[in-house]
């Protein structure tokens, strides 16, 4: 009758067998609970000052929110075929929530729950791509309903075979591309033409291009009409080839050969129907939706048009490479919606391509106007090193732009991820080898496709984020300040205790330098890296992402097969329990052995373990030796079945270049799920420096360090590789990111806390309060009275855990991101040769690429990925966003690179290299 009263009653006659285990397993601890509770109802006052008087918590019942009375819901079910979970864990004793105690309710629930980065979710898939907190917290409850995470996956190649006439049986194909799309209404080529063509954009263009050319010559009212002439016809020409015209006939035929051919070469195409039951509401909504994939494939333009067609949303217009305007191809991409960009928008270096800009600026105004979806990649072209780009800002400034004009009163912005078992284009090995990109041809898109119908890909998983309004955002949105660390400052001026990083504009945008106010650039950047950030977070861990990350990081060696699924099982919790999926299901052994399979023998290599009989020791009779090789040789054949089966086999990755590149592609993508924590754990042990060497496993001496200079030096380390990933979106701290991530070190004791006892305060005491306030809308901001409850607010020390797990757990952490860290030292060495003269950008380019080749053909590095040219870019691309190089034009305009003061100084150059190989242990 009361159940109000009845948990209560149970909860007191429970409340004797409660128990705290402390985080290592160790015995249980004694905790000063009437401190504590003190302590918990100040900080309860402070953020709910009307429930300071609430003793317990009240049981929510379905009768409160409007629903059926309790009876009847009890009622229900006891006699459905199907109880609830809750009826089911009291039928086997166990409740979904721990039992409240009176005396402190909420504290004694959370020190039965685990830490929020622990595994949650009880064996269910976390829910991926809620939209930011901070900045849009009203988009974050507009479109998403508690049914959303529950709706599960779907194969969008299957189908149930429907019941129709004879095409529907005997072509179910065909029936479902018919029946599912929706015909909606395009703008044609000629319509969007002529409204490009009249506005005034494009004519004071075409003015200004003429001025431009006619400039200073004789006769020059002559030569400007003949050029206004010629940028005219010029303009129709561009637009002509950039146009996109959408035929919902083609789109039909294309979704039946998509179904055919897709379901040949993968075994399946996964989305989550509640990321798309967003998109559906999204669409409802009467705005465009932008959708901002990261870009991995040629495949990605084709599967997003196909899986919104597939579930009726309208498709959306594609910018596309005017690489892929090939015959054919180029046709088909037309009339699927793509319209065809440059990759570089100028003809000449220093020169705007003023009419070329406008067109492609007013070209997407004109889409928008008439409420067309939008598709194009954040990243501009395709990952080389499979982490995500740093985004470029030309077509999202086309969108703010629209939304500040009036053109749209909104727009939903989705960033969008796809992850490949195996990347259907190939691989980049040439490129990152130093080697040009071979251009796209007509015969080699046949020869490509005839390769994809000879191979298996594995499967394919595609997630959208969820919407959020651009409106919004632009009204939330803060500016990030302009802070570096100390290892840019040279010395210059002091770093801000909690900096933010600052890049650079991309000189490929459309708008790069032409935006005249710097905040709508800042403004612009910051959406930009929030949508990467957001499309890197939503982004699914496939099975070759997780083997590979394995044998890079922990097996570089080799590893027997089941110590491989073992570690895989192990890596799969650690993902999920960080709030990432993974893109596959099923048992973990043969999860492997598909992984395996995908990458191939070129990769990875499987082989039987033997062991080598003609290895003995010197001091062996040659009886014993025979008799030693007799014995092998009968186990060998005992064991013959465990070997088939894969238990006794080695899996060894091929770490010789430029096998290796390929390995780190698919590596490279797990990375972003541990990046703080690799990020604390290079700093950990770039503070240690040598006293890491004096660690013995499982004794009893330590290494004791400065919270805050450990806090520091990974500042450093973000600044350095500010170009290779975003730590924190525009709306965060990074300082308040790293100070949490230690945190969770701790919790997990990979670090230990060493924080001084005072007024009779443990530092057990100190962590629980601590681990209280992170969990809780509740901040400590106020030290003088926490002193009065005993809450220890000295600065810590920390010293690392010398238990050889654990050590091991840091070191496998150290080792995510070594091969970067190498990879910029090795350039930041070639610096030296710019002491004497300086030098074309193609040779500095090729010297230090043949240098880092030539290591790793040695044995000198520690990691062969080291030397990929993709990391070498962005390490010079840093030193001259740092003011450490700089590049200019000479007479005959050859771009030249030298070095900036101080640094022609090979002092100051020796201490600028000896900063960032701190990092290199």
């Amino acid at each position: 009758m009361y159940p109000e009263k009845d948990q209560i009653d149970r909860n007191r006659k429970e409340k004797k067998s409660v128990k705290y285990i402390s985080p290592s397993g160790s015995k249980p601890c004694k905790m000063n609970l009437e401190k504590m509770e003190e302590v918990y109802r100040k900080w309860e006052a402070r953020a709910n000052p009307a429930q300071q008087n609430s003793q317990t918590r009240m049981v929510w019942t379905p009768a409160e929110a409007g629903g059926m009375p309790i009876s009847k819901q009890r009622r229900n079910d006891k006699f459905r075929e199907d109880p609830p979970p809750e009826r089911r864990r009291r039928r086997s004793g166990k409740l979904s929530h721990p039992p409240s105690l009176d005396l402190v309710p909420e504290l004694a629930r959370f020190k039965y729950t685990p830490p929020a980065f622990y595994d949650m979710t009880g064996g269910q898939r976390p829910f991926m791509g809620r939209c930011c907190a901070n900045c849009t917290s009203g988009s974050r409850e507009m479109l998403f309903t508690s049914d959303i995470p529950g709706m599960g996956f779907r194969n969008v190649l299957k189908f149930n075979k429907p019941r129709g006439g004879i095409i529907a049986r005997y072509f179910p194909q065909i029936y479902l591309a018919y029946s599912e799309g929706v015909n909606y209404s395009y703008p044609s080529a000629g319509e969007l033409a002529k409204e490009v063509l009249g506005s005034r954009r494009v004519h004071a263009a075409i003015h200004k291009g003429a001025i431009s050319d006619s400039e200073g010559r004789a006769k020059e009212e002559f030569e400007y009409n003949k050029a206004l002439q010629g940028h005219a016809r010029r303009a129709g020409q561009v637009l002509g080839n950039m146009a996109a015209s959408t035929s919902n006939v083609v789109l039909r035929i294309t979704g039946w050969v998509l179904l055919k051919v897709l379901g040949m070469i993968l075994f399946c195409v996964n989305v989550h129907q509640g990321q798309i039951e967003m998109l559906k509401r999204a669409a409802k909504e009467g705005v465009p939706l932008v959708i901002m994939p990261t870009h991995r494939s040629h495949l990605d333009y084709v599967l997003m048009s196909f899986i919104l067609y597939i579930y009726g949303i309208r498709v959306p217009f594609v910018a596309a490479g005017d690489n892929l305007n090939i015959p054919v191809f180029g046709w088909v991409m037309r009339k699927l919606g793509a319209y065809f960009i440059k990759r570089k928008l100028d003809k000449e270096v220093g020169k705007k391509d003023h009419v070329y800009r406008a067109l492609l600026h007013t070209y997407m105004e004109e889409v928008l106007r008439t409420n067309q979806n939008m598709e194009f990649f954040i990243e501009g072209g395709r990952s080389r090193s499979g982490k995500a780009l740093a985004p470029k800002g030309g077509l999202l400034s086309v969108i703010v732009d629209a939304y500040y004009d009036g053109i749209i009163s909104d727009a939903f912005l989705v960033p969008a991820s796809v992850g490949y078992d195996k990347i259907l284009d190939g691989d980049f090995t040439n490129e990152q080898m130093g080697r040009l990109k071979k251009k796209e041809t007509f015969i080699g898109a046949l020869k490509g496709i005839w390769g994809v119908f000879t191979s298996k890909f594995g499967q394919v998983r595609v997630d959208f984020a969820e919407p959020f309004s651009l409106k919004e955002y632009l009204d939330s949105a803060q500016m990030p300040s302009p802070l570096t660390s100390e290892l840019s400052s040279h010395g210059i001026h002091r770093p801000h205790p909690h900096p933010v990083l600052k890049k650079t504009v991309s000189d490929h945008s459309l708008y790069g330098t032409d935006v005249v106010v710097e905040d709508q650039r800042q403004l612009v950047r910051g959406l930009g890296e929030h949508i990467v950030y957001d499309a890197v977070r939503v982004n699914s861990i496939m099975s070759t992402n997780l083997v590979s990350f394995l044998l890079m990081t922990k097996h570089r060696q080799g590893v027997e097969f089941s110590k491989l699924v073992e570690d895989a099982e192990w890596m799969k919790g650690e993902i999920t329990a960080r709030g990432r999926d993974v893109g596959f299901s099923g048992e973990m052994r043969a999860v492997v052995k598909h992984a395996l399979a995908l990458m191939g023998r070129n990769l990875v290599n499987t082989q039987s373990r033997q062991q080598r009989p003609d290895v003995v020791n010197e001091t062996e009779s040659q009886d014993a030796k025979k008799t030693r090789v007799t014995e092998k040789a009968k186990e060998g054949a005992e064991k013959e079945g465990e070997k088939q089966a894969g238990r006794d086999q080695m899996v060894v990755p091929n770490m010789a270049l430029p096998e290796v590149f390929v390995l780190s592609y698919y590596s490279n993508t797990v990375i972003s799920v541990f990046l703080l924590e690799s990020v604390l754990a290079n700093a950990v042990i770039a503070v240690a420096n040598q006293e890491m060497h004096t660690l013995n496993p499982g004794q009893q001496n330590k290494v004791t360090l400065s919270k805050d200079r450990v806090l520091q030096k990974a500042t450093e380390l973000c600044d350095l590789l500010q170009f290779e990933f975003i730590f924190v979106p525009p709306c965060g701290c990074l300082y308040t990111a790293l100070s949490d991530a230690l945190d969770k070190l701790i919790i997990s004791e990979i670090i230990q806390s060493e924080q001084d006892v005072s007024d009779g305060c443990s530092s057990q005491d100190s962590r629980w309060a601590r681990r209280v306030a992170s969990s809780s809308a509740w901040g400590i901001d106020d030290d003088k009275d926490d002193e009065d409850f005993g809450i220890c607010t000295k600065e810590e020390q920390i010293t690392v855990n010398s238990s050889p797990e654990l050590l091991q757990k840091l070191f496998f952490f150290q080792s995510v991101l070594g091969p970067l860290i190498e990879g910029y030292w090795l350039t930041a060495c070639n610096l030296v040769r710019l002491l004497d003269r300086d030098l074309p950008e193609s040779e500095f380019s090729s010297l230090v690429s043949d240098y880092s080749q030539d290591r790793v053909a040695k044995g000198l590095a520690i990691y062969t990925e080291s030397c990929a040219m993709d990391t070498l870019r962005n390490a010079w691309r840093l030193f001259q966003h740092w003011k450490v190089i700089d590049s200019y034009q000479d007479a005959e305009k050859i771009k030249l690179v030298h070095l900036k003061e101080p640094f022609r100084n090979e002092q100051k150059l020796g201490d600028f290299i000896d900063k960032i190989e701190a990092f290199r242990t």
